[in-house]
Parts: C-alpha cells; structure tokens; sequence
C-alpha cells in the first residue's frame, strides 16, 4: 500500500510523526503476522520541496504533481498546527493545494484527513453531502463553515466510500490504523498493542463545553444560565422560556451549532464541573455530586463511568498520587 502524506507549512509536527508510527510499527511486526504482507510505502509530499512544521522544523517532500504519475493508495492530510479558528480559516481558504486533492480523488484516489486537516477536505468540495467528523473543539466552525458536510464530531473516525475524517490529535492514530486494518485485522491489532494505543473512549464523551467556540448570543446565554443552575435540577423548557426563546429553537441551535442537544449540552457541563472538583478538592464524591445537582453518588458515578470509563474514586486517587 502507498502512502502518500500531503503536508503544508504548519503542519502539525504530532499529526504527521504519529501517522508515520503507525506505518512504521506495522512494517516492524508484519513479518511476526504474516510474512506476505507487503510493506507500507509512506511518502511525503508538499507543493515544493520541503515544508515548515508548526514548531519550525524541515521536512524534506516531493511535489505533490509527482503523485499524477506514481498514483498512491491514499492520501493522507494532518492537522494544521494551527489553534486561532481564524487563522486555521484563512490558511485552507488561501491553500494552494486544494487543486490536487480535487484531481487526485477523481483519479481514484483515496483521501483522508484528521484534526484540523478535515477542514481541507471541506474546502476543497470532497466532504460535501457526506458524513464526516473533525476535532470536537472545532465543530462550530466547521459548521458555519461548511453547512452542506453532515458533522458528526462525536465519533473519532468516519469513513464515507472514499473519503475518511477523524477527529482530534490522537485520532491521527485511529485514521492511521483503519489502513493498517484494511491490510490485515491481526496487524492493526498488534501495532494497537505495540503502540500501547488501548481502548479511548469516543470523542463527543470528551467534550468541554467551555472550551467551544460561539459568538450565538442565546447559545452564550444558556450556556452562562446553566452553570448558574448547576446546582440543582435544570428544565429546559423553563429555561429556554427564560431565554426568550422556545425549546424547539433552543434544541435547534444546539443542534445546528454544537452538534449536540440541550440535555447532553447539561450533563457535560456537569461531568466537566464535577471532574474539576474530583481533580482539585478534598470532598467526597457525595458532596461533589450534590454540587453538580445530583442527588446521590450513584448517578454522578455512572455519568463518569459511561463517558470517561473511569470512576470518581479513581480519579481522587490519581489526585492523591
């Protein structure tokens, strides 16, 4: 299987060196699975010689116009290392390589991006219609952004036919293994175990709501009216009314903007809040519950079980060690 990794200025130095781990591992342990499999043949390429990484490193590439000749299997785009949004925007509006990605999938190509490097994929008209995912943090954006995309964040990887998303930094590593799958099961298994990858839980469990970007003054509003609410039972209904807005409307921004609803919108902001307290106080599980408008241990328990695939007395002794 070839390779071909698509890199731009800034790229994101973990996003291309974990793509290449996965590759390199599997090369590593094919022989100890099957000694007929093939080696990965990774390449790297840019729209000149070499490219400049987020933290200021050479990387040597080929022309990306090389790859019209000696066609690859895949062709794999990382993150951007880029945090500002509109700076992240300006970078794949202004990209020069958007042109390529377009020619190489028409060409039978198949493409895939994770993190950031999605919104390349969007740009350039391939995520269009599909179902697709990206860095949880990022969904906002890439809403506005790209309305025609059917985002679905909470999943760390998505592959729709020809194309494949994933989503935040270590996704890279899912995105990754799904081509080492596709190879054989018991070599992605083993590159897994090698790597020490172990089961994550999904990426929509791992969102905090106050690290999502949204200038949507109602959205601004409820997520302010909740946490002054956190501690005891919260209507949606009454709160929407208080708002200024119906539930229907509410529901609809949470959707359209966060991808999420009202009441997972709430108990995230709870699981947040209640991990903070595990993390940093002294007080039992009991009385963080309570804290967070729960009225046993249980619940809060369960909460972080499902989510985390952790409990709260786990994560008051990491705080002890």
């Amino acid at each position: 299987m070839h390779i071909a990794i698509l890199l731009v200025d800034g790229v994101a130095d973990s996003g291309m060196g974990l793509l290449r781990d996965v590759f390199s591992a599997a090369d590593l342990l094919a022989a100890r699975i099957d000694e007929h499999i093939d080696p990965f043949r990774v390449t790297l390429h840019a729209t000149g010689n070499r490219v400049t990484t987020g933290y200021g490193l050479t990387a040597a590439t080929d022309p990306v116009t090389t790859l019209s000749a000696a066609r690859p299997d895949h062709l794999l785009i990382p993150s951007l290392g880029l945090i500002d949004t509109d700076e992240l925007l300006q970078a794949v509006s202004s990209s020069d390589v958007l042109e390529d990605v377009r020619a190489l999938h028409a060409d039978g190509v198949a493409v895939a991006a994770a993190c950031s490097g999605t919104f390349l994929l969007a740009e350039s008209g391939l995520l269009a219609g599909r179902v697709a995912t990206t860095s949880w943090w990022l969904g906002p954006t890439f809403r506005a952004r790209y309305p025609d995309v059917l985002l679905d964040e909470s999943r760390a990887l998505v592959v729709s036919e020809t194309v494949t998303t994933a989503g935040a930094a270590l996704a890279h590593i899912d995105l990754a293994l799904s081509l080492v799958r596709r190879v054989n099961p018991w070599l992605a298994d083993a590159v897994s175990d090698y790597l020490a990858v172990g089961d994550r839980p999904q990426q929509g469990d791992l969102m905090r709501p106050n690290l999502l970007p949204t200038s949507d003054p109602v959205l601004v509003a409820f997520d302010r009216a909740v946490r002054d609410r956190l501690t005891g039972s919260i209507d949606i209904r009454l709160l929407a009314s208080d708002l200024g807005v119906s539930q229907r409307t509410l529901q609809r921004l949470t959707s359209s903007v966060l991808g999420t609803t009202p009441v997972h919108y709430v108990q995230q902001i709870r699981l947040e809040r209640a991990l903070d307290l595990l993390r940093t106080t002294d007080l039992s599980v009991r009385s963080v519950a309570h804290a967070v408008g729960y009225r046993d241990a249980t619940t809060l328990g369960t909460l972080i079980r499902r989510r985390r695939g952790t409990t709260p007395a786990q994560v008051h002794r990491r705080r002890s060690r």
